[in-house]
């Protein structure tokens, strides 16, 4: 089973341009173009239009896209499940949001491997909309959410509710001023999901456009540090900050609770998942 011609597919895609993607695999912008076309006759649709600022996909290649990331990283998958089998006897692989590394997956993963000692980990970091698609196609067995998706065959429970403070480099802000001042000054936006948008319309109505959005929220934790500004992070992400006094919270700042949740694809082998779940609830409930 060859993923060649997807992987040229998707780096073209990435870089826009035949010749800058024949660089990218090192390999001739006449081997570029022979593997496109063998896609295309296999497909039979035309993928890019070719022009003198580089290729663009035509709506047969917008549809294939997705499919051709998700066949790569699939196929990926199945060869370290397989080659993992002379060492461990599983693989299994969680996925989740950055921001819910510390409160819950650094929690989980010494406990599982203490726990499944046999068994070779994998934990992926992504934005939900591809974290449920990789639960629905298999690419991962676990996933940790700050959404609920209402999907056939994905089992979503609610795991823990996590707190969001506005947090805010206490040596770049005047003493004594109203939270709404903090948060229209200098903020620094993390996309932490629909959810959590929607209960910031509720306490902050007034629409505006951030100057500065990051969607992974480390990140945006270390520009506060460096170079001050607010912004919202889960509490369990930020205590250490906290404490050490590099960050403090916005005071009469509302704290904004959003659900964790646990989902799984209910027709996943069981041999050790329904374990490696329980592990989740349990340290869910110690939250």
């Amino acid at each position: 089973m060859d993923t060649t011609l997807a992987k040229t597919f998707l780096t073209i895609v990435e870089v826009g341009n035949f010749r800058i993607a024949s660089e990218r695999l090192n390999v001739t912008q006449s081997t570029i173009s022979s593997r496109i076309k063998t896609l295309e006759d296999l497909i039979g649709k035309t993928l890019f239009v070719r022009n003198k600022s580089g290729a663009t996909l035509t709506e047969a290649g917008i549809k294939f896209q997705e499919y051709a990331l998700s066949f790569v990283q699939l196929w990926e998958r199945a060869q370290k499940k397989v080659a993992s089998e002379d060492v461990y006897k599983g693989y299994v692989t969680v996925g989740a949001r950055p921001g819910l590394w510390e409160p819950i997956i650094m929690k989980w993963l010494p406990w599982a491997k203490e726990k499944y000692s046999d068994i070779a980990y994998r934990v992926e970091f992504g934005i939900a909309v591809d974290l449920i698609r990789k639960l629905e196609e298999g690419i991962i067995d676990i996933a940790i959410l700050l959404s609920a998706p209402s999907i056939p065959g994905i089992v979503v429970e609610a795991l823990y509710q996590e707190r969001f403070v506005l947090v805010a480099n206490k040596n770049d802000r005047p003493k004594n001023y109203a939270f709404e001042d903090a948060f229209y000054s200098n903020y620094v936006e993390v996309d932490w999901g629909k959810e959590f948008k929607e209960s910031m319309k509720h306490y902050f109505p007034t629409p505006t456009v951030p100057q500065l959005s990051v969607n992974i929220g480390l990140y945006g934790i270390r520009y506060l540090i460096h170079f001050g500004g607010c912004g919202y992070f889960p509490q369990s992400m930020v205590a250490e900050y906290l404490e050490d006094g590099a960050l403090e919270v916005v005071e009469k700042a509302p704290v904004i609770t959003q659900t964790a949740y646990l989902a799984f694809n209910k027709d996943e082998d069981r041999t050790y998942l329904d374990t490696l779940l329980e592990g989740f609830r349990d340290i869910g409930k110690e939250i």
